[in-house]
């Protein structure tokens, strides 16, 4: 499978992870995988979501942002992976929380080359866990316009009419952007060249490239004159390409 280049956007979705995790303590039946992760692509737009996470963690890092780059490096770890573990379990995939646990104890330590190390042993993780998945062009679509959606959310409560509301908010949408724009980069590269569904995925890339102004710097100034509807437009066009793409059979 693609390498694809993290924050569950509702409460609700939090619930019933518990509530899945408690079931699968107590008794001996099958995991009992959260509604919400019995699809593959709410499972992927999860990863991906987790994904933006740690991207714009390691991202600001490098900027000497450490206390920043703490903040998205533990949110995976505290509030995201558990909800993903029933998933894991169902679909026999391995997980990474070690590899999770490993990389924001590197954060918290503040070492560059331990950092880079841990952040490359985690990706590589991740990879291995979305692998467990075959993914179809219009699977790869529905992600990649989910996490674009997610991303406006996101946008639109970091930035309020202007003013700066939430700085974390602003920077997942940035890493969520990100995601969303290396999987069609991904899925584009991975199509053979006369494949009609090839140009399609290059048009849902050159959909997101362009929304890189959105963010002028990573940590915001308190005043920008963007708006969160740009990025919503963008997962619309999103899906308007997506339903050119072919019926067909899942990547091997």
């Amino acid at each position: 499978m693609v390498r694809f280049w993290s924050k569950v956007p509702m409460p609700r979705m939090l619930a019933l992870a518990v509530v899945a995790l408690v079931l699968a303590g107590c008794a001996t039946s099958p995991v009992r995988v959260p509604a919400t992760m019995q699809a593959d692509a709410d499972y992927l737009l999860q990863l991906g979501l987790l994904r933006g996470h740690l991207l714009v963690g390691q991202a600001l890092f490098a900027l000497g942002e450490r206390g920043a780059a703490h903040s998205h490096a533990k949110h995976p770890q505290d509030e995201l992976y558990a909800g993903l573990e029933p998933a894991f379990a169902a679909r026999g995939a391995p997980g990474f929380a070690a590899e999770l646990a490993a990389h924001a104890a590197a954060v918290d330590g503040g070492d560059d080359a331990a950092v880079a190390a841990a952040y490359e042993r985690l990706m590589a993780a991740i990879d291995a866990n979305e692998a467990v998945v075959a993914v179809s062009p219009s699977l790869a679509a529905e992600v990649v316009e989910r996490l674009l959606r997610e991303a406006a959310r996101e946008y639109g409560i970091g930035i309020v009419d202007g003013e700066l509301a939430n700085a974390h908010e602003y920077q997942d949408a940035y890493g969520f952007t990100q995601v969303a724009l290396a999987m069609a980069r991904a899925t584009h590269a991975k199509l053979d060249a006369g494949d009609p569904d090839r140009a399609v995925f290059g048009r849902i890339a050159g959909h997101i490239a362009p929304l890189a102004d959105m963010w002028p710097n990573l940590m915001p100034p308190p005043r920008l004159d963007r708006d969160a509807v740009r990025i919503a437009a963008a997962a619309g066009l999103v899906r308007g390409d997506a339903l050119r793409l072919r019926a067909r059979p899942r990547f091997e």
